[in-house]
């Protein structure tokens, strides 16, 4: 309660330097307005960063191989795919890419005639086995057979493809919950029926509620040659790393084709995704502790300035009876005074400067507790930034008061 005897006369003192108040007051404004934001974007990347793809990303490694096309390659995909199959602890294989990589996005359509535009969607398409590889949870349809999958020697524009749908898209697609049995069209007019929907298949993870519209299709491959991306699943994660080494020395040996065999894990995948995205985090966190710092240099500049300014009347106080308690409690009142009306006028700030963000680059809106905990970070700061110059001006003896300025 005696502290609220004394909000008065800090006012009353706090007039008497209104523009190092002020500049005090717009230094912490900006720091909140760019703390808020700042925690906002990075907390977002991290989050982000650990959003799943939605495939067993802990059993699969990929196989990027150059192959040589035509007579110098007497190997074939059929063949590739069976000597990867054979490699001790794999279970599937397949001639595709994994989620994050090189996966090509297209335009799907109610009818053929392209006068309904249903999005984007991202097109995992590879060889037979691509959605055994990929390890996708199937919760509704059944998985693709390859006895119904098209041959990629005689597929037609007009042949209708089996395909796997994500929950996100069926539910975008198909509101009214129709989307098993349903069929779409793509870019080239090519009829797509949904025979199974998988829990989740990202393509991208950006935030976007689209990076979850995909969808599976196989085509059976036999005797053509090439290069590309090959991507096997084991039995146990643990077993990844010498199983992905023996499948790309096993493809080596068996098809000579194949000049270069480069392999990575999608744990890799992942790191090297989202390397410059966690880089320009960490930048901003450093830049969040610099100005952090600089805040509370200022403060305690300010502080340490006004304790020194005030010597005699701090002296005077202690010798009307004011407690080293009182003193102390004093500069703490006044500090949080300046802070909260910084973290008011920095709250203003904030929202102003999400808004720029949120038109701009496309940042969601800030939630308002990230604005709290930016206050709490403030107020905090701010006692301790002040306690130092607080402490000197408690220790101020009440013979102070009888100097001569």
């Amino acid at each position: 309660m005696r502290i609220l005897f004394q909000i008065r006369p800090i006012l009353a003192a706090l007039r008497s330097h209104k523009t190092a108040v002020m500049l005090l007051m717009l230094e912490i404004a900006l720091t909140m307005a760019v703390l808020g934001n700042l925690v906002f974007v990075v907390y977002g990347t991290v989050q982000r960063s650990r959003v799943p793809t939605g495939v067993d990303e802990s059993r699969i490694g990929v196989i990027q191989s150059i192959g040589v096309i035509g007579t110098a390659n007497s190997g074939t995909i059929e063949n590739d795919l069976a000597v990867l199959q054979a490699v001790p602890d794999v279970v599937a294989a397949t001639y595709g890419g994994p989620p994050l990589w090189f996966t090509q996005r297209d335009s799907v359509f109610l009818d053929p005639s392209h006068g309904h535009k249903l999005g984007r969607v991202y097109e995992f398409q590879g060889s037979q086995g691509l959605s055994r590889t990929l390890g996708a949870r199937i919760v509704h349809g059944v998985d693709l057979d390859d006895n119904e999958i098209p041959a990629v020697t005689r597929y037609t524009p007009t042949m209708e493809i089996p395909v796997l749908m994500t929950k996100a898209l069926g539910q975008h697609l198909f509101p009214d919950g129709r989307a098993l049995g349903g069929v779409i069209y793509d870019s080239g007019n090519n009829p797509l029926r949904v025979v199974g929907i998988v829990d989740h298949l990202r393509g991208s993870i950006t935030g976007s509620p689209d990076d979850d519209w995909s969808i599976v299709t196989e085509f059976m491959y036999g005797h053509q040659d090439g290069g590309g991306g090959f991507m096997i699943r084991v039995r146990d994660a643990a077993q990844l790393p010498e199983a992905l080494r023996a499948a790309a020395a096993a493809l080596q040996k068996a098809n000579p084709g194949h000049v270069s065999n480069k392999t990575f894990t999608m744990a890799e995948l992942r790191a090297d995704y989202f390397k410059s995205d966690l880089a320009s985090g960490r930048m901003l966190v450093a830049i969040l502790l610099i100005l952090l710092v600089v805040t509370a240099l200022g403060v305690s500049g300010l502080a340490s300035f006004w304790v020194q300014q005030r010597r005699r009347q701090i002296g005077m106080r202690r010798a009307l009876g004011a407690t080293r308690r009182d003193i102390l409690r004093y500069f703490q009142a006044e500090n949080f005074l300046i802070v909260s009306g910084g973290v008011l006028l920095g709250a203003v700030f904030a929202y102003a400067l999400n808004l720029f963000l949120m038109r701009r680059f496309e940042l969601a809106h800030l939630p308002a507790h990230y604005l709290l905990a930016g206050a709490v970070v403030l107020w905090l700061l701010g006692q301790l930034a002040v306690l130092g110059p607080a402490l000197r001006a408690s220790a101020v003896p009440p013979v102070v008061a009888t100097r001569s300025v």
